[in-house]
């Protein structure tokens, strides 16, 4: 978590807004967006929720360890008709009361409250680094969307220049149509490759806005009608991730991953809860205590407190002392079920370690991909965008079909969609190699370069 967190928080939120704001949009930064997405997604409160639960159910485990008390009070009022020696009908009715206070304690059970004790304690660090590590999806997740956003944004600004540079050679070509120095079949190209281009535009703009829209519900906003994303100076990064040398996956910085540190406080868990089992094989030991009384009213001798207070006080302390002989195969049962619920804890990990060996080893894979797609990118763009000129002027003069213009100019278009994919896809991929792989020191070291080129 504070590898990406930090990642994410230095990154300069420059002053170019993509989009104007409008009174129902949100204006975000990086900075914001993480920090929102932190304190209003639901998923990561229900997270937080769980680490709520283990430190209850800690504390109830710790409570157990503690004697009980109760206190019982009753009354009631009997209604009696007595048949007396003349056959006539004494009717006496009476009321009676009693109270008690209670306690016990638990001596022994087999050490099945320690093992429960210790089951909860893993149990709490397990969430606990659940907790951290949705902490850091989160955080990966927000900026991985915050970029798409960013790149999403950038390609409108390539369909738009596409656009108008297509309704500017529309224009050229009606002149020459007009002039008589260019057929019909020209002019009815142009027009299709406008409209086209226009049509382009307009998918850019929805997939903008369904970007922002999952940007806003990765957050825990509504999707409200527009956000305005203000773009980092993404260049010293750029510069930097290209220049970084990536060896071989560090399998063994996956040890410090808090999902698989979760994983084996699992296994640690299910491991008392086997001992907690076990404990039915074992007698218990209770100690109880309590003191009692009650008053009725026919004792006419003696009023409530005479009776309640002194006569009829009476208190009881005692052992019990229970020895498990036949529970119909309960415990035993209880155990085999528990070592199945350890062995798949163990099964689990497992799964998972081979998991983040694999996510790790292609995160490595994409971002060195990734660096060697700035360069290629950056060629082919350039190379486009004289081509383009060259064949622009070359169809002026009448040396260049309209075609041959058609296809430089979508070159030099695709040509500026993968150079926006490639810049962005890089600092994705660098977020990726962090997240995945779990150690943040090669990261910061970096971000501390970035950071000094700014």
């Amino acid at each position: 978590m504070p590898l990406l967190l930090a990642f994410s928080l230095a990154l300069p939120t420059g002053v170019l807004a993509l989009e104007p704001a409008s009174a129902t949009a949100v204006t975000l930064t990086l900075r914001q967006a993480v920090d929102l997405a932190l304190e209003k997604n639901p998923g990561l409160k229900q997270s937080a929720n769980q680490v709520e639960t283990g430190l209850i159910n800690l504390a109830q485990r710790q409570a157990n360890f503690a004697p009980d008390l109760k206190a019982t009070l009753s009354g009631s009022e009997r209604f009696d008709k007595a048949l007396e020696a003349d056959g006539s009908r004494d009717h006496r009715n009476y009321e009676n009361a009693s109270g008690a206070l209670g306690s016990s304690l638990n001596l022994f059970n087999g050490f099945g409250d320690i093992s429960a004790l210790r089951g909860a304690e893993w149990t709490l660090k397990e969430q606990q680094d659940i907790f951290t590590r949705d902490q850091q999806t989160l955080v990966y997740s927000t900026v991985t969307a915050f970029l798409q956003g960013l790149s999403d944004h950038e390609l409108i600004r390539v369909r738009t220049e596409n656009l108008e540079g297509n309704r500017r050679l529309l224009e050229q070509v009606e002149a020459l149509y007009r002039a008589g120095n260019r057929p019909v079949s020209d002019l009815y190209q142009q027009q299709a490759e406008t409209a086209s281009a226009e049509l382009d535009l307009l998918l850019a703009e929805r997939n903008y806005a369904v970007t922002s829209r999952k940007l806003l519900q990765t957050i825990g906003l509504p999707p409200i009608a527009g956000v305005a994303l203000l773009a980092p100076e993404v260049a010293p990064l750029e510069t930097a991730l290209v220049a970084r040398e990536q060896g071989s996956p560090d399998l063994a910085a996956l040890a410090q991953r808090t999902d698989l540190q979760a994983a084996e406080q699992q296994i640690r868990a299910a491991g008392e809860q086997v001992s907690v089992a076990q404990a039915g094989y074992w007698p218990t030991l209770n100690l109880g205590t309590s003191i009692n009384s009650d008053y009725t009213e026919l004792n006419r001798r003696q009023d409530f407190s005479g009776q309640f207070f002194d006569d009829n006080l009476n208190a009881v302390i005692g052992l019990a002392l229970e020895v498990p002989i036949f529970d119909r195969q309960l415990t035993r049962n209880q155990v085999a079920q528990s070592r199945i619920q350890q062995d798949n804890a163990r099964l689990s990990l497992l799964q998972q370690q081979l998991q983040a060996e694999t996510e790790l080893g292609q995160a490595v894979d994409d971002f060195r991909t990734a660096q060697q797609l700035i360069g290629v990118t950056e060629a082919r763009l350039t190379a486009a965008r004289q081509a383009l000129a060259a064949m622009e002027e070359r169809y002026r003069v009448g040396a260049a079909t309209l075609v041959e213009l058609t296809q430089a100019r979508t070159n030099y278009t695709e040509a500026g969609y993968e150079r926006v994919k490639a810049r962005y896809g890089l600092i994705t991929q660098g977020v990726a190699v962090a997240y995945y792989q779990g150690d943040g020191e090669r990261m910061q070291e970096l971000l501390a370069k970035w950071e000094n080129a700014q």
